[in-house]
């Protein structure tokens, strides 16, 4: 039976911050990280790399992990005694911990579709060899089909649109792509972008059923029509991996995840929870939902690590970023730009109003609070990429200080 002074469950950005992090603070303690994955991925960018990109540049070395003295185990944690403090491996070993990190990330949501099965369909599962077979997919497929139009779907859409050889269908139940994330304006200039970049767009429209005997051959929507298909890519969102907590019997939320308090410890002793699986309360919204962003697991990484030997750190309120870039013009959210029914968990007070500017080469909008005028999102669009990303940082800084929408830095 092996023993550790720290086990981090996961080795994705979250688990190798957090065991990294773990290092620097307790130098003299055994820290173990056990992973799935032989070679783990770094979760931004996938979706571009999966249509025109190479996947090595996306893989997550494990030197700084040997470097720091961290034992790496290739194996998946089973099960969770808290009470015994140890946990089960998947090839049946028992680790008895004294601290437990949970980094259990996320998984794509399961298709209820029937042909799911068929070769040729894919999701967005961050494992090297699955997404090496879709890239060998889609060299030899003319017609790809993806279904959702969130973020994932809309970075496969405008990245497989690179390739000529490719026509590119998005098919989005919803009225609007990436209307998550957006306001219906903006989606539209998405929507026209894509377009232009020869990606057929369909809205309002589900897929009922895929198609074809020894591999897909198309996509049955509703109304009848069927759309020809090589390769299809289910982006219809994901889902925090809870499981094995629920097992365990901590505390979590079904649909944002586990969930923590503000030194990111859980409802079970000794155990903490960080990245996508873990549930965090918003300060301007009710209720609580994951970050899911790979620049706030690494902060809640870093809070856990620092907190588990005798709380110090409490985490931060991040506001969630989100950019997309379509050819050369590059769109970006920041914080709560959505109104949203109450409850619901990612809404905003219903007396919040949006003010329209224009900061040099960039459009933004902005979403402030009626009574104090608190700026609580923004959206920018506009060129390059990298200036809708500092402006986005800039802008999430003032949001967290609760700055008034007439005093952001925009210049």
């Amino acid at each position: 039976m092996k023993r550790t002074d720290i086990l981090v469950a996961g080795g994705g950005i979250a688990g190798c911050t957090a065991a990294l992090a773990a290092r620097r603070y307790y130098s003299d303690k055994k820290i173990t990280l056990v992973r799935r994955e032989i070679r783990a991925l770094m979760p931004w960018g996938l979706a571009y790399a999966c249509g025109a990109g190479s996947l090595n540049e996306y893989i997550l070395g494990d030197s700084r992990l040997c470097k720091e003295g961290i034992e790496l185990v290739i194996d998946e944690v089973t099960a969770i005694d808290p009470g015994g403090k140890r946990v089960t491996t998947a090839f049946g070993e028992k680790i008895i911990y004294d601290k437990l990190i949970l980094a259990l990330g996320s998984s794509p949501v399961a298709s209820l579709l029937k042909g799911t099965e068929l070769p040729g369909v894919f999701v967005l599962k961050k494992e090297l060899p699955y997404l090496k077979s879709l890239q060998e997919h889609l060299a030899r497929a003319r017609n790809v089909v993806i279904v959702g139009g969130g973020l994932n779907g809309v970075e496969l859409a405008a990245a497989c649109s690179a390739d000529p050889r490719l026509h590119v269908t998005l098919v989005e139940q919803l009225p609007r792509c990436l209307s998550g994330f957006f306001n219906d304006d903006t989606c539209i200039l998405i929507e026209e972008k894509l377009r232009r970049k020869g990606v057929a767009i369909i809205t309002r429209t589900a897929a009922e059923e895929l198609e074809g005997r020894d591999r897909v051959a198309g996509v049955r929507l509703t109304g009848g029509r069927t759309l020809p298909a090589d390769v299809v890519i289910l982006a219809t969102g994901i889902v925090p991996n809870t499981l094995l907590a629920r097992q365990a019997g901590l505390a979590t939320d079904e649909n944002a995840g586990i969930l923590v308090d503000e030194y990111m410890q859980t409802s079970a002793a000794g155990v903490f929870a960080i990245g996508d699986c873990a549930a965090q309360k918003h300060p301007a919204a009710p209720g609580v939902f994951p970050a899911r962003q790979a620049g706030p697991a690494g902060h809640e990484a870093r809070v856990a690590a620092a907190n588990i030997f005798g709380l110090k750190r409490t985490r931060e309120i991040t506001v969630k970023k989100i950019s997309v870039a379509i050819g050369d013009l590059a769109f970006g959210s920041v914080g709560l730009i959505k109104i949203s029914p109450a409850g619901t968990g990612a809404g905003m007070p219903a007396s919040a109003l949006a003010h329209s500017m224009i900061a040099g080469d960039l459009a933004v909008k902005v979403v402030y609070a009626r009574e104090n005028g608190a700026a609580l999102g923004a959206e920018v669009y506009g060129r390059p990429l990298i200036r809708v990303r500092e402006t986005m940082n800039n802008l999430a800084s003032a949001i967290e200080r609760q700055t008034p929408f007439t005093a952001l830095p925009l210049a």
